[in-house]
């Protein structure tokens, strides 16, 4: 039984919406629309880079910025703004059939995150929740915590996703719901990249790999 690791933030969860609101709070002259901040950060544009080259911010002030930014973003009052994605739930509960199922996130709190997809009812849709605390990396925490192989996966938004899974030797599914373009991805060299995770069929592309 194969097992398959899911990013959580722009792979199971839409989080654009907390990230982008979160942003115009805290830079009061931003202008953007969604479309244009999230033009930019699935562009690999960092915050840093958008608030001194459009809002001509300071080192410090940026440095302010992104201390405040990660003191806020796992809030409940934002977090409270994420959705699963279409069908997710039901694919997490069908996929658990057949497969070990684990969600793997960076985020900073173990408790808002259990929390979070406890209520979205995905307890019993999964094995296990990982969740590096940002102070191990997802590679590491992976390793540690579960025996992989080469017919595992590790599905993902962002270009270190791919890295880890490729690290782990396992194979990587990339998919465009998240944080990065389709060209920003493929500089990673996914094995696949999907528009959203539902669409991947693992049995289907295992059995692609071995023929």
């Amino acid at each position: 039984m194969e097992n398959i690791f899911f990013d959580l933030d722009g792979t199971l969860l839409e989080s654009r919406p907390r990230l982008y609101k979160l942003f115009q709070q805290m830079v009061p002259l931003s202008g953007l629309s969604f479309d244009e901040y999230w033009a930019l950060k699935r562009n690999k544009t960092a915050h840093k880079e958008i608030l001194r080259d459009l809002f001509n911010y300071q080192p410090m002030e940026i440095t302010r910025f992104e201390a405040d930014w990660l003191k806020q973003i796992e809030q409940p009052e934002w977090l409270i703004l994420d959705e699963p994605f279409a069908g997710i739930s039901d694919y997490l509960k069908a996929l658990k059939q057949t497969h070990k199922v684990f969600i793997v996130t960076s985020r900073q709190s173990e408790k808002m995150a259990f929390e979070q997809i406890s209520r979205f009812g995905w307890l019993e849709m999964i094995d296990k929740l990982l969740v590096t605390g940002q102070v191990q990396e997802k590679y590491d925490l992976i390793k540690n915590e579960v025996k992989v192989s080469s017919g595992d996966w590790l599905v993902g938004d962002t270009g270190k996703d791919i890295q880890t899974g490729k690290r782990l030797g396992m194979n990587t599914a990339a998919v465009l719901t998240g944080f990065l373009n389709r060209e920003k991805l493929a500089e990673y060299e996914p094995d696949i990249i999907e528009t959203e995770a539902t669409r991947l069929n693992f049995n289907q592309l295992n059995k692609l790999r071995t023929t």
